[in-house]
């Protein structure tokens, strides 16, 4: 190989290594990135109110309920059916809510991403090629959700009785 050869395989060659640093120093900023927002969604909670404002369902960053709050004047001016409507709206508020906050804790995350090409398909061009983004379905409106239908077994208490039993009701 003549010296030409050599200078431009060097040149070639540094070129490469300038990308290569520049992809792993993305991919620890990435990481970093990642370990940031996973400490963060660890310990963010949300909330989501009825319509009615009788109940507050408090989540954590999955979606997952930890905390119901039913105001008072709900036994009051609300029959179970209602309730638990509300109930069932105020959770998927806060869930919605927590799909925004993860969102936002992993968009610097997902923008550090759109600045790399996707690798070559070793599947084939003729299938796409797309990181897998969100892997939860989108959650129902809460007009989609039909209200939960009675068990056909339970039976309300007898007149007599004055109170839960031990069948629990």
């Amino acid at each position: 190989m003549d010296p030409s050869g050599y200078d431009q395989l060097r040149a070639r060659t540094g070129a490469l290594q300038t990308e290569v640093d520049s992809m792993l120093d993305a991919y620890q900023r990435q990481l970093a990135d990642i370990d940031s927002a996973r400490e963060n969604l660890a310990a963010t909670t949300v909330e989501g109110w009825s319509s009615d404002n009788l109940v507050r369902v408090t989540s954590n960053a999955a979606g997952v309920p930890v905390g119901v709050y039913v105001d008072p004047a709900a036994f009051k001016r609300s029959t179970p059916e209602k309730l638990g409507a509300a109930i069932t709206e105020a959770a998927q508020v806060a869930a919605r809510a927590a799909q925004e906050t993860i969102g936002a804790a992993l968009a610097p995350v997902l923008a550090a991403a759109d600045r790399f090409q996707p690798p070559h398909n070793p599947l084939g061009d003729d299938i796409e090629f797309r990181p897998v983004v969100g892997i939860l379905p989108p959650l129902p409106s809460p007009q989609e959700v039909p209200p939960p239908a009675p068990p056909a077994d339970e039976q309300p208490p007898a007149e007599d009785e004055d109170g839960p039993h031990w069948k629990g009701w």
